[in-house]
């Protein structure tokens, strides 16, 4: 069975990756982005494990469980690499924590770096257009530069809405050199479908004016684990027309 999330992210707004970019050009798999990515689905297989198994004497009784509940090679080779690194009992005492993260868990497990001295600063932040009707898309630039370079970051955005349902998205920031980055991000004003049907609250993109924040942190916004905090917040807004 499928993992279930955690944090419910906004299908709203998508992350479009720019052509040019800085710093860093790996080419090697990124194990960073596949440990946070992967992170709800893992816990979830090794917590399952924990129960079902009682003793845990080495990394493969746990990965071998995971991987033959998940069927997921990548789950397994997160769990291998990731348990082996900072052994057994280290890795069950990590994934038992409360209120993990995705950043913090990967981060101890070495696939993520840490930077306690970085820092970002927002230079800009413009959406276009200004406004629109319901239904278009709306495009937010960001850009930020680092002096020290960055941790694993975060980028959250949390939208106000008129009818007051929260819209809220956070992206996987990897760490950066010191530079100038440029981020963009589309927001899709197509209100959900089924909303006179629908249970769950759903946005129906009502005209008015619309209060974009985003922060940039370092580790995730709001965390309360080492290696997190915030680095900067920035203030925009769009209108939906009538």
């Amino acid at each position: 069975g499928r993992a279930p999330k955690t944090n419910v992210q906004s299908s709203h707004i998508r992350h479009i990756s720019l052509p040019l970019k800085q710093g860093n050009n790996g080419v090697d798999v990124d194990l960073c982005p596949t440990c946070v990515n992967t992170f709800d689905d893992l816990i979830y297989f090794v917590l399952d494990g924990i129960i079902e198994l009682g003793i845990i004497n080495t990394c493969d009784d746990i990965c071998s469980y995971v991987t033959q509940k998940s069927g997921s090679p990548v789950l397994e080779a997160i769990c291998s690499i990731g348990c082996d690194i900072v052994g057994v009992n280290e890795f069950i005492k990590l994934a038992t924590e409360v209120d993990l993260d995705p950043i913090y868990f990967c981060e101890s497990l070495k696939f993520c770096p840490i930077n306690d001295n970085g820092d970002a600063k927002f230079i800009s932040f413009i959406i276009s257009p200004p406004h629109a009707q319901a239904y278009s898309t709306f495009i937010f630039d960001l850009t930020f530069e680092s002096v020290n370079g960055t941790g694993t970051s975060q980028l959250l955005f949390n939208i106000q809405t008129i009818d007051a349902i929260k819209i809220s998205s956070f992206f996987l920031i990897e760490a950066k050199k010191p530079g100038k980055y440029a981020e963009r991000f589309s927001i899709d004003t197509t209100p959900d479908p089924d909303c006179e049907s629908a249970v769950d609250p759903c946005e129906e993109w009502f005209p008015g004016v619309y209060n974009v924040t985003v922060m940039i942190c370092n580790g995730e916004c709001g965390s309360h684990h080492p290696h997190s905090q915030l680095y900067d917040m920035v203030k925009g807004s769009f209108q939906i027309d009538k």
